[in-house]
């Protein structure tokens, strides 16, 4: 029993006891006659028990009903509070399944929930793409259909029926919900510029694919916000990289070389973009520059890339002595001289220089391991000098580290291998991701002059 109640009862028998005291002490009073007309009169009680009751009944009616109203009310809430309980209950185990990957036992706790509220929106929408996991499209399109009608203005309800239609086959259908989804709605429509963004990049679209980009940047960043790094921050530099390649290709060499130095200006570690900004000073007749580019980047990043790219250079213009001269400027000026003497080495060997070779190579054996290219030239550089028996022995320990003798370039994302740098990993589709694979003992990074670099993705990708 609640205090108010108790103290409720208490005082009505109070009340009790006193009126009924009062009452045997009055009692010639109480049955004095009081006179309502000049003949009539009633007994004096009877009034003041009419007076009281008429004062009184209206008071002690109007808190019932209202505490009635309320106990029925409170009733009312507490079982919809129940049942709200046990629906969300419903639905967090449905999720729970479906992110288990169980979507049949995640359907029947949603049809549950649809059964008393057909009408909730997250319920809709996640139903019937649960339905669709299933296999069950058609019932999922009714059910994303029926949610369209009831939320015409729902963005997300459209992009649950394009995917419907793609799982039905239906792949106009789908193409249009999503041109409507831009048309009609201005400022959304992220997820569908980024799907025909990512198709793009996967065709090699780059006009495409930067005009896509460029206007996802617009509808992301709001006015006034400072421009942030991330995934699509990085893949923004890759397009422009690509931009700058498309400019190069047309003989806009200018202008591509200012769209290198723009990626360079953001992301100084930017390997393909220092590559192809001394190529834009290569094809405008400046050859001097463009080494001096490379060399630049060499000093910067310490990627074996542009020690390749150097050799090359020179071997194409056929200066070999400026390349053996470049070299050895490097190897002076570098605080650890390992990679750029196993260039100058590979650089003698492909010079049928072999007793040069062999010096080189020869000095940097024993601080390289797990290296088949270094293994391989030094078996054939043996051969060729007519030493046999060690030419065997370096061919052997090629073979048992890789079923290759060329310089491999690996994927610093994915792994993949390839037969020569590219700015761009096919597999992957990561930019800034492909340097020479040369192993070394492990005395660290930057003993070997080796720094880190960011790796741009292509398409969102972690």
């Amino acid at each position: 029993m609640r205090v108010h109640t108790f103290v409720g009862i208490l005082v009505a028998l109070i009340g009790t006891v006193v009126v009924a005291y009062l009452t045997q002490q009055n009692t010639d009073l109480l049955q004095h006659p009081f006179r309502l007309t000049d003949t009539g009169a009633v007994p004096l009680y009877s009034v003041l028990l009419a007076a009281f009751l008429i004062g009184f009944l209206p008071v002690v009616t109007l808190l019932l009903v209202k505490t009635l109203k309320q106990d029925l009310a409170f009733r009312r809430q507490r079982r919809f509070d129940r049942e709200t309980r046990s629906l969300q209950g419903s639905y967090r185990r449905a999720v729970d399944f479906q992110e288990d990957g169980q979507w049949h036992r995640s359907a029947g706790e949603l049809e549950a929930v649809l059964a008393e509220q057909p009408e909730d929106f997250g319920t809709l929408v996640r139903f019937g793409e649960v339905l669709r996991r299933q296999g069950r499209v058609d019932e999922a399109l009714d059910v994303h259909r029926r949610a369209s009608i009831l939320y015409p203005q729902s963005v997300a309800v459209l992009y649950q029926l394009a995917e419907d239609y793609l799982a039905q086959g239906s792949a106009d259908v789908a193409r249009e919900i999503r041109d409507r989804i831009l048309r009609d709605f201005p400022g959304l429509g992220l997820r569908v510029l980024k799907q025909r963004r990512d198709d793009a990049l996967r065709g090699q679209d780059w006009e495409t694919a930067n005009r896509l980009q460029e206007t996802l940047a617009a509808m992301e960043q709001e006015p006034g916000d400072a421009v942030t790094g991330g995934e699509e921050d990085s893949l923004r530099r890759g397009l422009k990289f690509e931009r700058g390649m498309a400019l190069l290709e047309a003989d806009r060499c200018e202008e591509a070389a200012e769209t290198f130095a723009a990626v360079l200006a953001e992301s100084p570690h930017f390997v393909p973009a220092r590559i192809m900004l001394g190529e834009s000073w290569f094809l405008r007749g400046d050859a001097a520059a463009a080494v001096v580019e490379w060399r630049l980047g060499w000093q910067e990043m310490a990627s074996p890339t542009f020690l390749q790219r150097i050799e090359d250079h020179f071997i194409e213009r056929e200066e070999p002595l400026a390349a053996i001269e470049t070299l050895r400027n490097i190897i002076a000026e570098a605080e650890n001289d390992l990679l750029p003497r196993y260039f100058l080495g590979k650089l003698y060997a492909r010079l049928e220089m072999h007793d040069e070779a062999l010096k080189i190579l020869g000095s940097i054996r024993d601080r390289v391991h797990d290296s088949p290219a270094l293994l391989y030239l030094l078996g054939r550089l043996h051969e060729r000098c007519g030493e046999q028996a060690l030419a065997d022995q370096a061919f052997r320990s090629s073979l048992e580290l890789a079923s290759v003798a060329t310089n491999v370039y690996l994927c610093g994302h994915c792994g993949a291998d390839h037969d020569h740098w590219q700015a761009r990993c096919d597999l992957c589709g990561k930019w800034n991701s492909i340097d020479l694979h040369f192993d070394v003992e492990p005395v660290g990074g930057e003993d070997l002059s080796l720094r880190e670099r960011p790796i741009w993705p292509i398409n969102g990708e972690n």
